[in-house]
């Protein structure tokens, strides 16, 4: 199972919102981060067959998406950035109509589906709770439930953890995780520790271009050696390549930077995701 995207792109007018994109995905969660605008949603809008495309192939599970959208949508679930449901209807009710708006007519099938997939997201228990009752982090479990009707071996999720509370994102990504065994999930997000805590692999889209396809270790090895800890008092604040950070330690601030070499007196630290997100898209941040 993998999807397949060759010289891929999407122009709104005259303006290119993606830029010939060339990618693998197989199973497992695949990370797609980048920043607000950088195109993320609109692949996902394509993938989904929500969108048409310009230029390039796309071909998922061995099906071509242009020529037989229909058949691609038999395979997919898909969390967009903005779900909800009617406020006032329980959770067995929404997802009893879904289920049939995926074409399960039978209502016996359509009750077993609902207690499979609320199972699944731990969500059982709280299936006679009004939407409207739900907080954020029950919310975007019922959207994963959603998304997994019919077991669909290729599933979307769009920004999944924007507005959730700490306690609510983790259990998410955990949530993804022990899903993703025998699928592939696409995840798209702005926030790096999403992709730090679920991905392998990634690619990393600035302006609806791709800075970098590969895996999550091989990326944070391109900063290893360059990451520094400074420690400074506050009206010292240096010069520096590339800022990450600047913490507060009391009767100092510690800076964490990147830099090929180091100010004076500084002490290496181990590089994170989030380092190295910074570091490939330095020119953006200095122009």
């Amino acid at each position: 199972m993998e999807i397949k995207i060759k010289n891929l792109a999407k122009s709104y007018k005259k303006i290119k919102v993606l830029d010939n994109i060339s990618l693998e995905i197989h199973n497992g969660v695949f990370g797609l981060l980048g920043e607000n605008g950088a195109g993320k949603t609109t692949l996902m809008e394509i993938i989904s067959t929500l969108q048409p495309f310009n230029h390039g192939e796309v071909e998922v599970a061995g099906i071509n998406l242009k020529k037989n959208p229909e058949e691609v949508r038999k395979i997919l679930g898909y969390l967009p950035q903005k779900f909800d449901f009617f406020p006032k209807v329980t959770l067995e009710e929404a997802f009893d109509y879904l289920c049939k708006l995926k074409g399960i007519n039978d209502r016996e099938t359509r009750l077993n589906e609902a207690n499979v997939r609320l199972q699944e997201v731990g969500l059982l228990n709280e299936r006679k709770k009004y939407i409207q009752e739900l907080s954020g982090g029950m919310k975007q479990r019922f959207g994963i439930a959603q998304a997994l009707i019919g077991n669909p071996k290729i599933i979307l999720i769009d920004e999944p953890t924007v507005g959730l509370d700490p306690h609510e994102r983790i259990s998410f990504r955990n949530l993804i995780t022990r899903i993703s065994r025998d699928k592939i999930i696409l995840l798209s997000t702005h926030i790096v520790q999403d992709i730090a805590s679920t991905c392998k692999n990634l690619m990393v889209l600035q302006k609806g271009r791709v800075n970098y396809i590969g895996s999550t270790i091989n990326l944070i090895d391109q900063v290893r050696g360059k990451v520094w800890l400074y420690n400074i008092m506050e009206d010292e604040i240096p010069q520096a390549e590339l800022f990450v950070s600047l913490q507060d330690k009391g009767n100092s601030i510690e800076i964490r930077y990147i830099a090929d070499s180091p100010i004076p007196g500084s002490i290496e630290t181990d590089p994170t995701l989030e380092d190295a997100y910074i570091y490939i898209n330095r020119k953006e941040i200095s122009a």
